[in-house]
């Protein structure tokens, strides 16, 4: 009976209970608040326009960076084709985004084109991200390494993540 009663573990049952909630609701607090929600990963677009008398096609690498809990970058680089004309579209796109469920609004809050971008043309900057511009997207996860992101009309493109 008295090597029960000096029991350490039994005597400090209420601090490691204590201890035990805290690091639960710590990693809880983790998971819901801090843990980032969008995949980091990449893929390569291609996309084609027909506009009156030209087509314009974009093919580009997209790689998806998150930052913290509710920001991510979108690093885009590739070409931008006006017709016979070549473009070079080299840009970081910073948004912030609310999710729910696997739906995301994302506001493009910073768009920054790097010395290599030659696009002038304001027609051409609409067709990709601009500050200001809110867009709504739809992340499903369809195995553990291939994410898809779907816009309000099609899907848009399949990404990768890393092995």
């Amino acid at each position: 009976m008295k090597v029960w009663k000096n029991n350490w573990i039994w005597h400090y049952r209420y601090a490691l209970l204590a201890f035990a909630a805290l690091a639960c609701c710590c990693v809880a607090a983790y998971v819901l608040f801090a843990m980032p929600q969008v995949p980091e990963c990449r893929a390569s677009m291609r996309v084609h326009n027909q506009d009156k008398d030209t087509a314009m096609e974009r093919v580009l690498l997209v790689s998806i960076v998150p930052e913290g809990a509710r920001q991510l970058t979108m690093l885009m680089s590739g070409s931008f084709f006006d017709g016979d004309t070549r473009y070079v579209v080299d840009r970081s796109v910073e948004m912030s985004y609310q999710r729910r469920g696997s739906n995301y609004t994302m506001w493009v809050t910073k768009n920054t084109r790097k010395p290599q971008d030659s696009i002038v043309r304001e027609d051409m900057n609409r067709r990709l991200p601009i500050a200001g511009q809110q867009l709504h997207m739809r992340i499903e996860r369809i195995d553990p390494h291939h994410y898809l992101f779907i816009d309000n009309h099609s899907p848009l493109f399949v990404c990768v993540t890393g092995a």
